[in-house]
């Protein structure tokens, strides 16, 4: 057992053993709080405040499950941003399960526009959202695609020795539910075309990137792929550049503020009604195993972040 001053270090697991860094999270939640501290305060509080006390339950096998925790919910936080795609990840694969008597296959779509400088990523985003939805009102889509769900992400070079550091790459992953006909049918969709609908969607004078796959055998890696995190936070975080970090952050923040990052179509909007799930922004962040859950707790544990020691160590019972 790992001790620090007699205390017990959190150690959690994934189900398959994997050991879960809820320790990195929460020290880049607050380098990411350090960054507010000259943007926002209020928000500079709320992130410190974020996944301070974390409690356990154990089975009679003594796996822990997290039962309780205190999430911030900023947009930009590293841990809430983390149990959000778990939670999406885990909503996703149940949607595809409760499909699979319906026989559907499933491409994988990336829809991309030029990168862009920080003070432009507001305007981008709104294009791509825009187009995002012109182009699933076209006819072409809508005779191939049975549901769909769409997912934003953002990348920030900072390759120093590319032309195009410090611009960011907002695109959208999307994965679209199609009739098993689908590849052999008048309906199909080639990469070119998809690129020329994608372009007129745009309204841009060139012929953005688009990549489309099939999806074989392994559906779980389109989901783990389309349900990334809107940005990841060594995006935002760059300790060797504080100013950087500072600015990049404001802007982030600015062109996030109230978006809509994730949306769902057809029948894939349909089975999430039926299962009844809640909102991935809104809704609970602690169980987001995609997996039921019927484990009894025979007892629990409390684990509490201490700053000092940059640790999880188990709270007295």
């Amino acid at each position: 057992m790992i001790q620090t001053q007699t205390q017990e270090i959190l150690v959690d697991r994934t189900g398959s053993g994997r050991r879960i860094d809820w320790r990195g999270r929460k020290m880049a939640n607050e380098y990411l709080a350090m960054a507010y501290d000259s943007i926002d305060a209020h928000t500079a509080t709320r992130l410190r405040s974020c996944a301070t006390n974390l409690v356990y339950g154990v089975d009679d096998d003594g796996r822990k499950r997290l039962r309780a925790a205190n999430f911030c919910r900023v947009r930009l936080c590293p841990i809430c941003q983390w149990r959000k795609s778990l939670k999406l990840y885990g909503q996703m694969m149940r949607v595809m399960r409760y499909l699979e008597p319906e026989g559907y296959r499933y491409i994988f779509l990336t829809l991309t526009i030029r990168n862009v400088k920080l003070d432009k990523l507001t305007a981008a985003l709104n294009r791509l959202s825009k187009g995002f939805n012109l182009l699933s009102k076209y006819d072409d889509f809508g005779k191939a695609a049975c549901g769909w769900y769409r997912g934003t992400e953002i990348t920030h070079n900072l390759d120093m020795d590319s032309p195009d550091y410090d611009t960011f790459h907002p695109h959208i992953h999307v994965i679209v539910a199609v009739k098993p006909s689908y590849f052999t049918s008048r309906y199909y969709i080639s990469q070119a075309k998809w690129g020329a609908l994608w372009q007129r969607a745009l309204g841009v004078d060139y012929v953005p990137r688009v990549d489309v796959r099939r999806v074989k055998g392994n559906t779980a890696k389109a989901v783990c792929e389309a349900t990334k995190y809107a940005a990841k936070s060594r995006d935002y975080i760059i300790l060797d550049d504080w100013d950087l970090t500072v600015e990049t952050v404001k802007g982030l923040d600015a062109a996030l503020f109230n978006r809509r990052l994730i949306g769902f179509g057809g029948v894939l909007l349909e089975a999430r009604r039926a299962l009844e799930q809640d909102d991935v922004e809104k809704g609970d962040l602690i169980k987001s195993d995609y997996q039921d859950d019927n484990a009894e707790d025979l007892y629990y544990l409390s684990y509490g972040w201490h700053t000092g020691y940059s640790q999880y160590l188990r709270q007295p019972d």
